[in-house]
């Protein structure tokens, strides 16, 4: 039987938002087991709570029941879903984006909108700016602890429908990959990309081959070099840059033991590209 929950948010750990979610969930069984993914996700910011999911999702158990708040729409229109990944996790979250990562890289095999009548906090109904607490908590609750059936939730939409943020996918014309660069693997500077191990192998390199890299800051090329693929930091020297594959399984781009975006001033997500090439 599940019992695992894990809760995201951004509201930080400042004041009493997050142990609202918690008495909840323990207000429906005391017996769940929570966890914290992240409450550090910048406001509002949707691509960061979608990213982190993608990081942790995969390896939980499956049946890992996953609430994730960041949600700049609360009240509005926008869909309250679960969704159940084909590795067998479920995700309660705002269809605002969340879901993107998860999708691409992982599949949802069923998305299930939530209904009020079903999955919301009683006598809250007349609250409209802590869905957090009052819907999401609270189904999250529901779903792990067996309370509910996933197939009770609410009524099935096709995924196809499901909110997908812009830049999910690079592109490939020829010998040549055009990615994204996410985010940075923040305490080093690293940039990971939204180029996947698989796409990248489709150029046929291999490791110790040099590789035409450019990133772009819209029209503007911030950095041009001939960088290794490698499979570790320590193939390259101290103070090297190198191309490799990360724990995420998609392209980064480091420095050994340096910190490469502030070396070349480089940011993440649009107007940011990276551009791949093998060496002639």
């Amino acid at each position: 039987m599940r019992k695992l929950l894990v809760f995201q948010s951004d509201f930080g750990l400042s004041d009493g938002a997050v142990a609202a979610m918690y008495g909840v969930a323990l207000s429906v069984d005391d017996s769940l087991r929570i966890y914290d993914l992240t409450h550090e996700i910048p406001p509002f910011d949707s691509f960061e709570a979608s990213y982190r999911l993608l990081q942790a999702v995969p390896y939980w158990p499956e049946g890992t029941v996953f609430v994730t708040v960041v949600d700049p729409g609360v009240g509005s229109t926008r869909r309250s879903c679960v969704a159940r990944t084909e590795s067998g996790q479920y995700i309660v979250t705002p269809d605002n984006g969340t879901l993107s990562h998860i999708r691409r890289v992982i599949g949802i095999q069923e998305v299930r909108e939530i209904s009020e009548e079903v999955g919301r906090r009683k006598n809250s109904e007349l609250s409209y700016t802590f869905h957090g607490r009052d819907i999401y908590a609270y189904t999250g609750a529901l779903l792990a602890s067996g309370r509910i059936a996933f197939e009770q939730i609410g009524k099935a939409y096709p995924p196809d429908e499901i909110v997908m943020l812009e830049g999910m996918f690079p592109l490939r014309e020829g010998n040549t990959i055009t990615g994204t660069i996410e985010t940075l693997d923040v305490r080093f500077g690293s940039l990971w990309t939204n180029i996947s191990r698989s796409a990248f192998e489709e150029l046929g390199i291999q490791s110790g081959d040099l590789v035409d890299v450019s990133i772009f800051n819209g029209k503007t090329r911030a950095y041009r070099s001939f960088v290794e693929f490698s499979h570790t930091f320590a193939d390259v020297q101290i103070g090297e840059p190198l191309l490799y594959i990360n724990s995420m399984d998609h392209v980064a781009l480091a420095i050994n033991q340096g910190n490469f975006a502030r070396a070349y001033n480089i940011g993440t997500r649009d107007p940011w590209r990276i551009v791949l090439t093998p060496k002639n």
